[in-house]
């Protein structure tokens, strides 16, 4: 019964549980007490807060080794040290590669500056967020590192024959290679009558942010598509283009048990004019229908029974797809921590959910209660919403700015200088650019809002406002109210 509906053991709720969050730190603290840490993943701003969660646990020393130093005020010193490449790329998927790249072959001063923090190589690399593998850095150990077969679960097109594997219910797609005569008979085949979608493998390492997906609509975006995938991959995949909300389902695979959350909507956006996508944040505000909240739950528990019984799988992952009019399409499995752990970890700020995952993940031998988990994490994220939009963006910024919003009926502005406010925009620097980020209070949009439609008002209100020419984008259609 637990494992079905996400509660504790014999019927019990999470609140007859003297106090979860306190059993977690309990059960993490003698893992990472007394130890050294590197922190790898994105930005030095961005790696601040699982530092912070690892000091809660008892971490000794940190250092934050990023890829950029990101938008918002530096660290306290008195949390950790830390160093940043600082690279300019053109896009997302390239700044994971390059820096990632980058982590197994430091620079010199890199170097030296970790032997400064760790000279006897005793600290450990830890990463939330790590596309490709990183084995080690620079003699030091990694922690929760994804072996290979793990891994290439995360290529788009390797991923077709363990939805097959595991009895999931997905889209119909085929795999061809980047040639125009192969995406012409795909497209006679697959498409539904609004276009199909094109996605690329994984040749250059594991992509996201929806940068390597295209709409097709019309014969000559074909063209221009498959000149880019050219330069890019070996094979693409092809599928029907699936109209409705792109969500995501989250869960942590242990030893025992598969504890799913709440799904998440994914803020994937339309540009009018051209056959992309844009990735602009995440959100637990939306609720989609109570069956296909289960439905959604039921299809992320296999997917990490699978993971288990395949692959040994261990720690968290996320089934990202479409809840379309014939119910959720899964179109990519991340078997690691997906942005949408963020929300539902700021809904219980005092269990250490990041850190948890990562220990999972690592094989620590542990008493995790994943029931426990569970029935804690849903029971909070339901209670407790959360929405960030969020852009990289080619516009130039020097300094971090905010900006103070009101969020009124459908309507969103820049606030006065004595105006009460519900909501802020961030602008900063970025490996880009710049970086873009819209936080509105977790009390000013209803419970079972969608976001994707704040988001789109929020960066149409910085392209008047701050002049960050994000340009039109749309929000993808709810079909299934």
């Amino acid at each position: 019964m637990g494992q079905q509906n996400g509660t504790p053991p014999n019927g019990s709720t999470v609140r007859d549980v003297p106090d979860v969050a306190g059993y977690y730190r309990a059960l993490l603290e003698p893992v990472f007490r007394d130890n050294d840490f590197i922190l790898i993943g994105g930005p030095v701003l961005g790696l601040a807060g699982l530092a912070t969660s690892l000091k809660e646990l008892g971490a000794r020393r940190m250092f934050l080794l990023g890829s950029a130093m990101g938008t918002g005020p530096e660290p306290d010193p008195e949390l950790a040290e830390w160093y940043s490449f600082d690279n300019r790329c053109q896009s997302i998927s390239e700044e994971f590669r390059r820096y990632e790249s980058t982590l197994c072959d430091l620079p010199a001063s890199a170097r030296a500056a970790l032997d400064r923090f760790d000279p006897k190589k005793r600290a450990r690399a830890i990463g939330a967020i790590i596309l490709n593998d990183v084995p080690e850095l620079d003699g030091r150990a990694r922690y929760a590192r994804r072996p290979a077969s793990w891994l290439s679960l995360e290529d788009k097109i390797a991923i077709e024959s363990f939805w097959e594997t595991a009895k999931i219910e997905k889209a119909p797609s085929e795999a061809i290679a980047v040639d125009a005569r192969a995406l012409s008979l795909a497209r006679s085949r697959l498409d539904r009558g609004r276009g199909v979608v094109v996605a690329g493998d994984a040749r250059e390492g594991v992509h996201g942010g929806a940068e390597f997906t295209r709409w097709i609509r019309r014969d000559d975006e074909g063209s221009e598509t498959l000149s880019w995938f050219g330069a890019h991959c070996d094979r693409v995949r092809v599928m029907p283009f699936l109209e409705g909300v792109p969500c995501s389902i989250h869960g942590i695979v242990f030893p025992d048990h598969v504890a799913v959350f709440r799904p998440v909507e994914m803020i994937v956006l339309r540009r009018p004019t051209t056959g992309e996508f844009v990735y602009g944040g995440i959100s637990t505000f939306w609720d989609p229908p109570t069956g296909d909240r289960t439905s959604m739950r039921a299809l992320a528990r296999r997917v990490g029974e699978v993971l288990r019984e395949q692959v040994d799988y261990r720690g968290a992952f996320t089934v990202d797809g479409v809840l379309s009019a014939d119910g959720f399409l899964p179109t990519e499995l991340n078997p690691r921590i997906g942005a949408g752990f963020i929300p539902l970890a700021m809904a219980l700020p005092d269990l250490p959910l990041i850190p948890l995952a990562l220990a999972a993940a690592h094989g620590e031998p542990l008493e995790y209660r994943g029931e426990w988990l569970e029935a804690a994490i849903v029971e909070a994220s339901d209670a407790q919403r959360f929405g960030r939009g969020s852009l990289a963006l080619r516009h130039e910024v020097a300094e971090t700015s905010n900006r103070s919003l009101v969020l009124d009926g459908d309507s969103i502005r820049l606030a006065g200088d004595d105006e009460a406010s519900n909501g802020k925009l961030t602008l900063g620097p970025g490996s880009l650019g710049s970086f873009f980020l819209f936080w509105p209070d977790s009390t000013s949009i209803a419970p079972g809002t969608r976001f994707a439609p704040w988001a789109v008002r929020a960066f149409d209100l910085a392209d008047r406002e701050l002049g960050t020419n994000i340009g039109p984008v749309e929000a993808a259609p709810d079909v299934r109210v």
